[in-house]
Formats: C-alpha cells, sequence, structure tokens
C-alpha cells in the first residue's frame, strides 16, 4: 500500500505526548545521530518521537492523501517537525490543525532562494544585486549563480567574467535534463566567509563564522573551518530585524560579507548544526524542542483557559 508517510515505529506508548519527524525518502541529510539529539530532547519532557518518510510523488495520488488524513485521525502527532523541505506538505498538516515546525510560510523561503531575497528586500535588509532567471548575461562581474533550491553549497557558481559566463551558460543548455531555476546576484567582496546564525523561536541562540581558503562557498560540509562568531549590536539589531517578520521554530540565516557589512545569504530551515556541536556544548537541539513544547503548552492554554 502507498502511503505519503510512512512511519518507523509502528506503535507508540499510550497516552504520551508525541511527534513526528519527517524526511523526505532519500534525502542525504537525513543523519541518525542528529535524530537521537531530537529523541533524547524529548525524553527529558516526557514526550516521544517517530520517525517518517515522505514520499512527495504521492501527494497528488487522491488515495494516497486519504490514506494520509486516516493516518492522522488514528496516530494523529502533538506536532511534526517537518524537515523534508516540501511547504505543500507542512499546508495539509497545518489544514488539519497540526502544530507543524518549522510552517509552510518558512518552509518557501528555505527552499527558494528568490523568494527569500525578494522577502528580506521588502524589509530592508540588505542583499546583494540579484537577478531571477538566466534571460540575459548579468550586468556584473563577478557573479555568482546559485540554484534556486539548492543546498549546502551544492548547484551554485562562480562567474568571474563574461567570457566564462557564456562558457557555464553553454554547457548548461547541452544538459537537456537540467530543470533548475536560478538567481544570478553580483559576488560579496569577501568570498569563501559567511556566518550562520541559529535562531530558536525568533531569538539568536548562537552564531558560526565559516571560511575556506581554498573555495569561494564556506559551508562547513565542503571543508571549510568554523569558529564561534560574536555579533556585534548593530549585526544583532539585522538579525533581529530579518526574523521579526517570520514565525520561526528553528532555522540557520546565513550572511556574506560586503566591503565589510553583513549582507543576507539565504535561510535554511533545515539547519545542519555540525559546526556548531564541534565548537560548543550548547544543545541547539534542545532549545529547539523546548521552544516546540511551550509553544503547545502555550496553545493549549489559550484554546482551553
Amino acid at each position: 500500500m502507498r502511503q505519503v508517510i510512512t512511519l518507523q515505529t509502528a506503535i507508540l506508548p499510550p497516552d504520551t505526548f508525541s511527534g513526528w519527524i519527517l524526511y523526505t525518502i532519500g534525502d542525504s541529510s537525513w543523519n541518525p545521530h542528529y535524530i537521537r539529539l531530537y529523541e533524547t530532547a524529548c525524553a527529558k519532557r516526557g514526550m516521544t518521537i517517530c520517525q517518517g518518510l515522505y514520499d512527495p510523488r504521492l501527494l497528488s495520488d487522491w488515495v494516497a492523501v486519504r490514506r494520509l488524513e486516516n493516518l492522522l485521525c488514528t496516530k494523529r502527532p502533538q506536532f511534526v517537525i517537518n524537515r523534508t523541505r516540501d511547504f505543500r506538505l507542512a499546508q495539509l498538516l497545518e489544514s488539519a490543525g497540526i502544530h507543524v515546525f518549522n510552517n509552510a510560510q518558512l518552509c518557501r523561503f528555505g527552499n527558494d532562494k528568490a523568494l527569500a531575497c525578494a522577502y528580506m528586500q521588502r524589509r530592508k535588509i540588505p542583499v546583494m544585486p540579484t537577478i531571477c532567471g538566466l534571460q540575459t548575461p548579468p550586468p556584473w562581474y563577478p557573479a555568482v549563480v546559485k540554484s534556486r533550491g539548492g543546498h549546502g553549497g551544492t548547484e551554485v557558481f562562480y562567474i568571474r567574467d563574461a567570457s566564462a559566463w557564456h562558457e557555464w551558460n553553454s554547457q548548461r543548455r547541452l544538459q537537456a535534463a537540467e530543470q533548475a531555476q536560478y538567481i544570478v546576484q553580483q559576488a560579496a567582496s569577501e568570498l569563501g566567509r559567511d556566518v550562520r546564525v541559529y535562531v530558536v523561536g525568533n531569538e539568536i541562540r548562537a552564531a558560526v563564522l565559516r571560511v575556506s581558503d581554498t573555495d569561494f562557498r564556506s559551508n562547513y560540509c565542503l571543508g571549510g573551518s568554523v569558529r564561534l562568531y560574536e555579533l556585534s549590536g548593530e549585526e544583532r539589531a539585522l538579525v533581529q530585524r530579518a526574523a521579526s517578520g517570520l514565525s520561526i521554530g528553528m532555522v540557520g540565516i546565513d550572511f556574506i560579507f560586503h566591503k565589510g557589512q553583513m549582507v543576507f545569504n539565504e535561510l535554511e530551515d533545515m539547519a545542519g548544526a555540525r559546526g556548531l556541536y564541534s565548537l560548543t556544548d550548547h544543545d541547539i537541539v534542545d532549545d529547539y524542542v523546548d521552544f516546540i513544547c511551550k509553544t503547545i503548552a502555550n496553545t493549549d492554554t489559550r484554546q482551553h483557559p
């Protein structure tokens, strides 16, 4: 029987406060150690969490969606931690009255760089000059080309000049299966250096500086070095302004540096924390689960005073 969500634990203890943590089938970001952090944080609070695998191909299958609706009736979670990167699933669960972390709006911004940049620009957050699509060459070089839905530094290309642009674009057109949509941005003045700010419940919890001496990308998973970063008062105010219009469970907000100033780069709704855990005993997952627990308790109190 084909299921939109397949739970990895068939039986949960009765009368327990429980939730799901969902990943897309085949997603390389699935990490048993990371899931154990969630299990430990939940157990501290008398909660259980069940892993589930999501098949996005079945979300358009009416019968499969009905099976999911039946599953929500028989094994309804009090909350869902959505690590599928699919805002449509978040919308479906939210429509069933389930607390979803992060919510559908944040999931969209975290998985579409064009939408995230446009949102930050509307809030007067500095963003490098950006073009959506590849219809015309950029008016400035060097440039950075990014797929709108890429993660972990993948599908990101450094374009030094007009000649490199035409060469890269010609190669892309030869790849008939290439379906990615792109944005093009003016390259920042400081390459291979960025800050990831971890925000939980709209509060800044930690910041990590990522640096690469060999690549214009500074991602930890690509070999960049990391250290804790102390935000200045002005930088903290910038991050808080970027986060204030969103309902954040946990995200990483990434900033690059241009002429000595922090500039918004992207929002990661499935923020990895390996770099942070390598530097400190601070348990960001415990912060997140604590926020989830308090959010649900406060909501229940308002509904049932």
